[in-house]
């Protein structure tokens, strides 16, 4: 308690004394530990999962039909109070339940209710979004180094640049599509790399990325 959490010997224990039970590992091995959750769970207990594939039936049929479930795909960026959460929801949860969750996960982000029928696919525009970001990057970094610049130099540079246009999509009222248009300068240099770009499939390979993230998120659930 003086550091600010407490230990539990059990997952009963934990369970026993939690309203809102956050479950955050893989589907390979999420089953082994339900009947421990399930022996522990009260009906006024909300059981908050972070573990991808994974749908509310699968849940309830094992924690019953009456478990107030609610599916959660966080990003990695919550851990500098800027995540962002996709949620959804069992009909057994209700209101006020569901506003202690979203008190709890706005504390490091943004949260967005979605149909869970999307779940999966959500997975691909923001749970392993973050992974393009850094992947992209590294391979700016790399090109920087090799055209001269300091590494640290070109990361800042960069991950402001990022970091900007970010908060422009969000707030500055223009669409993305506007926002794009005001660098595409004919004959500039931002259209030629676009062109460029465009010329080697960067779009097809951002869609098809897509695509086998989801693909992999729904195998994951039949696991």
């Amino acid at each position: 308690m003086e550091r600010g959490y407490t230990v539990f010997k059990s997952i009963d224990d934990l369970v026993k004394r939690a309203s809102v039970v956050v479950v955050a590992i893989t589907p390979q091995v999420i089953d082994s530990i339900m009947h421990q959750i399930r022996n522990a769970l009260s009906a006024e207990t909300v059981f908050l999962s972070l573990t991808a594939g994974i749908d509310i039936k699968w849940y309830q049929e094992r924690l019953g039909k009456s478990c107030k479930v609610i599916r959660c795909m966080p990003t990695i960026t919550a851990q500098v109070g800027l995540g962002a959460f996709a949620v959804s929801r069992a009909e057994t949860v209700s209101d006020n339940d569901y506003k202690e969750v979203e008190r709890f996960l706005s504390s490091c982000g943004i949260v967005e209710e979605i149909p869970e029928s999307l779940m999966c696919e959500v997975v691909s525009i923001n749970g392993s979004a973050p992974a393009y970001f850094y992947h992209m990057t590294r391979v700016i970094l790399e090109e920087a180094v090799y055209m001269g610049f300091n590494e640290s130099s070109a990361l800042r540079l960069f991950a402001q640049t990022m970091k900007g246009s970010a908060e422009m999509l969000l707030n500055s009222g223009m669409s993305v599509e506007i926002l794009e248009d005001k660098l595409r300068l004919q004959g500039g240099t931002t259209l030629t790399a676009l062109d460029k770009m465009d010329a080697l499939g960067f779009d097809c390979c951002l869609k098809e990325g897509v695509k086998a993230c989801v693909s992999r998120c729904k195998e994951l659930g039949k696991l």
